[in-house]
């Protein structure tokens, strides 16, 4: 019996653990880039419009780092392996994606494109759903991040009058409307974004209850 087929056979599993190894670690680190990014474009919460510009200004630097740790996660992944490790990146490209999205709101009040996402991160978005030849960042991780602006439009919403800034609400939820009715052209069929999909209604019912409450106060027209 030749033994040199289990030799190999290991060789072949010590690679794909050292693999492993390195793919997680780089996983780590862009979780750790986003949730810095994530810190910073937070306290867009904390200021009225006029000076969200300089927190967008302020976060081209972490961008930029999470470009490049995408990149490094990237030249890891041969194309033929790409959906076996998706998944242990998958929920921190997503979060990135959420990052830009509402990083472009706050600077340009408008949706970010793919082409926005490639920009800031690097990747491509595959937008025509076809083989994988190249690290890509897929639609539904897009998706994500488009539904994940919507909790933050909510929030702002009601942060945006605790800093007196009582005309913005106004402006985000004419926003976040025509974002929902776009949305609502989609036929899902992934069940993770049918789910967060379903949530998006709480978040446009708290924006329209500000909107209400700022009115009944006399405080917009």
């Amino acid at each position: 019996m030749d033994v040199q087929i289990f030799i190999d056979l290991q060789d072949r599993l010590d690679q794909e653990t050292s693999l492993f190894e390195e793919v997680r670690e780089a996983v780590k680190e862009l979780n750790k880039r986003c949730r810095l990014a994530s810190a910073k474009l937070a306290k867009a919460h904390a200021v009225p419009q006029s000076q969200t510009h300089e927190i967008t200004e302020a976060i081209t630097p972490q961008f930029a780092a999470i470009k490049e740790n995408i990149s490094a996660l990237a030249k890891l992944i041969r194309p033929a392996a790409f959906y076996k490790y998706h998944d242990m990146w998958s929920n921190a490209v997503n979060t990135a994606c959420s990052l830009v999205i509402f990083a472009v709101y706050l600077a340009d009040a408008r949706l970010a494109s793919p082409e926005d996402i490639e920009k800031y991160l690097g990747q491509k978005v595959n937008v025509s759903n076809g083989e994988i030849t190249e690290f890509v960042i897929t639609i539904e991780e897009y998706l994500h991040g488009v539904i994940s602006l919507f909790s933050e439009l909510s929030r702002l919403a009601v942060n945006s009058v605790i800093v007196n800034d009582v005309k913005r609400p106004q402006d985000i939820s004419t926003f976040a409307s025509e974002l929902y009715s776009g949305f609502q052209l989609l036929n899902l069929k992934n069940d993770s974004l049918r789910r967060r999909f379903d949530s998006i209604k709480y978040d446009i019912k708290k924006i329209e209850e500000v909107q209400y409450d700022l009115r009944v106060r006399g405080l917009t027209a």
